[in-house]
């Protein structure tokens, strides 16, 4: 099983889609999983909380390209959400949305490593 053990995840869901599962799927993995209806509760959690990732809806109006550069500027990654093609069912979603934050979070320690060294 995949473990987030230690990380910290926020959820971006404007709409309620899917925080439910997500969040029910990121707190089984281990993860502290916050989650928000906007970017201005977002931006203000990241001011009081260590967030390891971003989960949000993938769009390109300004309000998410102005968020995605604010969290970038953090370091924090992004992870977008967007609807599964008919086949696959929401729980494979789930587990591919873990291991990919999971993979972020690897890959951003892994840089800091080596700037580090």
């Amino acid at each position: 099983m995949t473990t987030l053990k230690n990380l910290s995840v926020l959820i971006v869901d404007p709409n309620g889609e899917t925080a439910f599962d997500l969040r029910q799927s990121f707190i089984t993995a281990g993860a502290t999983t916050h989650v928000v209806a906007n970017f201005a509760s977002a931006e203000k959690l990241l001011d009081s909380k260590k967030i390891d990732a971003v989960i949000l809806p993938y769009s390109q109006n300004p309000e998410t390209i102005a968020f995605c550069r604010a969290i970038a500027e953090r370091s924090i990654p992004p992870v977008f959400t967007s609807e599964p093609p008919a086949r696959y069912p929401v729980k494979r979603r789930m587990s591919n949305a873990i291991i990919a934050v999971k993979g972020l979070i690897a890959e951003r320690d892994a840089q800091a490593y080596r700037a580090i060294h």
